[in-house]
């Protein structure tokens, strides 16, 4: 029986939703109620905000683009009416029309992750979840998770073999520790945190995570400077691996460059990967932290005027679509033009440039997360495939042209542990 920590509702299924994108097309015979619920969060993630659309059609979409099989589409859709996510519109037993209500994002998470607690989890997805809830934070050492879960050893070396082929835990060897790590959230140089943790502790790098996070986008050389990060003050040996985690682009560090300040980086948290972050995502995040490094560096690195407010700032370039006329803008803001985020109009008088936004969705939504990493320095909407979203507003015959021209993909199955596969061989010579 395991000590396990107690989730919160939108913790749970978020873990099942990172669970179950990860492994896709794998079926594991040990899971019952974990890759449903995640397939649940994953359709309903898709469905937020659409108009009534044709049950076929998402039960081709959901099946070509999101890895739910044809088989549990239907028990997904029936689960998501029963939590009002959706309303049916049938004949009969026959659902016809899906009719999409689903909450955005805490709430989502919150009721779905209920709803898995009433269905119930077996021992192993209990422990799995623990697991990947523990990684998700930082890397620890893998003696620690034996520790802090009381697991049978057996059973959490199912776990990671499991994990393992999902791409969502792994244990990795490090100044001869093994470290246990999330690949979903620590992929990027993911050898520089397991030596992080080996030396230092998983305390010390959780600490460092955690105060990065509330001030996402600090410059490096601020931190370096102050010995303290978001209000939060930092031991030598917690400097230096910031340091090193920057150096070696584990936490991949946008840089600017101007004639006043030198080329400085700008820190973030590690940027997730598989169930937390979809692909279509990725460069718009990118341009998101581009924006923060951006008014970040007018924050604390500014030749003469300094940015007071960054998230306000943020805020009015959304509204108003433009920035005021400013004499660093053409050093601090290059990356930003760079990415196709804005243009840059410099007057030749006064040598003062005004930043242009180019109206575009995915430049209004990298807006919308630079004020999120800016606010909580977290975003929500990362899991959304943006493909798959797009393939159930259009209609039926939209989608069906797409999935004909992908390749479909046979399911594989992970082998059963070896103790299952005893219980299974003396159930069938009972």
């Amino acid at each position: 029986m395991t000590d396990s920590i107690k989730l919160a509702n939108e913790d749970l299924a978020a873990r099942c939703h990172e669970i179950q994108v990860g492994l896709s097309q794998l079926e594991v015979p040990h899971f019952d109620t974990l890759p449903f619920i995640g397939m649940c969060v994953r359709l309903a993630l898709h469905l937020q905000g659409l108009p009534p659309i044709p049950y076929e059609q998402v039960r081709l979409v959901a099946t070509a683009f999101l890895d739910i099989p044809p088989t549990s589409v239907k028990r997904v859709i029936l689960a998501l009416a029963e939590i009002e996510f959706v309303r049916l519109a049938q004949e009969g037993s026959t659902i016809k029309t899906v009719v999409p209500d689903v909450p955005y994002y805490v709430n989502l998470y919150r009721r779905l992750g209920e709803y898995a607690s009433s269905e119930g989890l077996n021992e192993l997805e209990a422990l799995t979840l623990d697991v990947v809830q523990r990684l998700s934070v930082s890397p620890q050492s893998l003696d620690a998770i034996r520790n802090k879960t009381n697991a049978e050893a057996t059973a959490i070396n199912t776990v990671f073999e499991i994990g393992s082929q999902g791409g969502y835990a792994r244990v990795m060897r490090a100044r001869g520790k093994d470290i246990a790590i999330s690949p979903t959230y620590f992929s990027e140089n993911a050898e520089s945190f397991a030596q992080a943790v080996a030396k230092a502790g998983a305390s010390s790098v959780q600490g460092v995570l955690q105060a990065l996070q509330r001030h996402q986008g600090v410059p490096l050389s601020e931190v370096t400077r102050t010995a303290e990060l978001g209000g939060s003050r930092l031991s030598g040996d917690q400097i230096s691996l910031l340091q090193t985690l920057a150096g070696e682009g584990a936490v991949r560090p946008p840089s600017i460059s101007t004639t006043h300040s030198g080329e400085n980086f700008f820190l973030f948290t590690p940027t997730p990967h598989g169930g937390a972050m979809s692909p279509t995502k990725r460069p718009i995040f990118e341009k998101a932290m581009a924006l923060v490094s951006s008014v970040r560096q007018g924050q604390y690195l500014a030749k003469a005027y300094r940015i007071k407010y960054p998230y306000a700032l943020i805020s009015s370039f959304a509204e108003k679509r433009f920035l005021n006329p400013n004499s660093e803008a053409l050093e601090q803001y290059r990356n930003v033009v760079h990415m196709g985020v804005a243009t840059l109009a410099r007057n030749a008088y006064s040598g003062r440039a005004t930043l242009k936004l180019i109206d575009t969705k995915e430049n209004l939504e990298a807006l919308d997360m630079a004020k999120a990493l800016l606010s909580s320095g977290s975003v929500s909407g990362l899991e959304v495939d943006d493909e798959a979203k797009f393939a159930l507003e259009k209609d039926q015959t939209y989608a069906e042209s797409i999935i004909a021209s992908n390749h479909l993909r046979a399911r594989r199955k992970v082998p059963l542990s070896a103790e299952l596969q005893d219980q299974l061989e003396l159930a069938l010579g009972a």
